[in-house]
């Protein structure tokens, strides 16, 4: 990772770019998107709604448990959300269901992404490059991991 790469928040071009498979899903076509998974947190401020399609970067079948990280860190409006409220709902393809988030410790984090990395190199070079970091090694990966936040959703039940 290059000195001085930060993950930092997108320009608008970049946040229109990410917003938009948030479309997808509410028109019926979330199925479509594979790795992806819509979230839908409680406003911190608002208390209304707030959509986001986040990238997955596994699920344990075990305890249908999924992992996605907070590129920006604790930046993302979503990870904000989810710290002030951790019930949301989630939408997997064409699965919804209610779920619990909560933040996973350092030392597991960095597990999750180094096996991400290990299964999807060049995904994972080209998903970190659009947040900012230039990472091509997998200690690079490893010191990524410390700059984001990783979320475990489980879910409390479907419906």
């Amino acid at each position: 990772m290059g000195s001085g790469d930060r993950p930092r928040r997108p320009g608008l071009l970049k946040r229109w770019f990410f917003r938009a498979p948030i479309l997808m899903y509410r028109v019926g076509l979330g199925g479509l998107m594979l790795g992806q998974v819509m979230l839908t947190t409680v406003g911190r401020k608002s208390g209304q709604p707030r959509r986001a399609v986040v990238d997955l970067l596994k699920r344990d079948a075990a305890t249908d448990t999924y992992y996605m990280v907070s590129a920006y860190g604790g930046l993302s409006d979503w990870y904000r959300n989810l710290e002030t409220n951790p019930e949301l709902q989630v939408q997997v393809r064409w699965r919804k269901f209610r779920a619990r988030a909560g933040t996973l410790p350092p030392d597991e984090a960095e597990e999750v992404l180094l096996d991400y990395w290990r299964r999807h190199r060049l995904l994972a070079r080209m998903l970190l490059r659009l947040v900012g970091l230039r990472v091509t090694t997998e200690e690079e990966a490893r010191a990524a991991a410390a700059e984001m936040k990783m979320v475990a959703i489980r879910p409390e039940g479907d419906g």
